[in-house]
């Protein structure tokens, strides 16, 4: 994709994303000197809530950034090929979830069949590492999951979190194997007030880097942890 391209793409993401917010959202940041302006890196965020999350970061982060999606929240045959045609323009990776297909809805289970899951986790695996090569920002949910989603939820209540997957832990491994460069992966919290207008504080932490734990599972507990210190962490919105 040549580079007017690239960013036609970008001008009109943010497009979209300021008309999805209308009246709904108000946004504000904390720490984003901790989000580098240049150069490769994985932000690994909280999950609250489905469309609110992606909105926030739109508000707040100015560099072009990609998130690591999942595709089975398609509702029809129609709305998958939309989105999966949207994800490509965007280069926004797709995965799937396991549990999601089990659990979720009928229409899910008849979209993605068992065997598509390795096919779009090798993919986006493949699409995550080229983007850090490129430098580019990319944006991650380890927990899998929002707080509020109008599909198909494991979390029970506002304030739960799940286990982080160690999906951008295996990504970062992956891009420094080709770029030999660490990779900083920055946490996120997201703290929400809900009114008639929902108020959004986004926290970035200090980056960390692969290099300083002994372990995949050491890494992802010590963001995981950071996120939900993060999240604590409000001011008057």
């Amino acid at each position: 994709m040549n580079a007017i391209a690239d960013f036609a793409i970008d001008q009109a993401m943010h497009i979209i994303a300021r008309i999805l917010t209308g009246n709904r959202l108000r946004t504000v940041a904390r720490g984003l000197e901790n989000v580098p302006p240049d150069g490769p890196a994985i932000i690994a965020a909280r999950h609250y809530h489905h469309l609110f999350d992606g909105l926030a970061f739109f508000a707040t982060v100015e560099r072009r950034f990609h998130f690591v999606v999942t595709a089975d929240w398609a509702q029809s045959r129609r709305s998958k090929f939309l989105m999966g045609t949207l994800n490509r323009l965007a280069r926004w990776p797709m995965v799937l979830r396991e549990d999601a297909l089990r659990n979720g809805a009928t229409h899910q289970r008849t979209l993605f069949e068992p065997r598509d899951l390795r096919r779009y986790h090798l993919a986006a695996l493949r699409q995550s590492a080229q983007l850090l090569k490129e430098k580019r920002l990319l944006i991650m949910f380890p927990e899998g999951y929002p707080n509020i989603d109008p599909n198909y939820t494991p979390k029970t209540s506002a304030d739960e979190f799940l286990p982080f997957k160690s999906g951008f832990a295996v990504i970062a491994e992956t891009a420094e194997r080709i770029t030999n460069e660490s990779i900083p992966i920055i946490p996120a919290g997201i703290a929400y007030q809900i009114g008639a207008t929902w108020l959004a504080q986004l926290n970035f932490g200090p980056a960390v880097y692969r290099r300083d734990f002994s372990s995949r599972r050491q890494l992802t507990e010590h963001v995981a942890d950071a996120v939900k210190q993060l999240c604590a962490v409000q001011k008057n919105i």
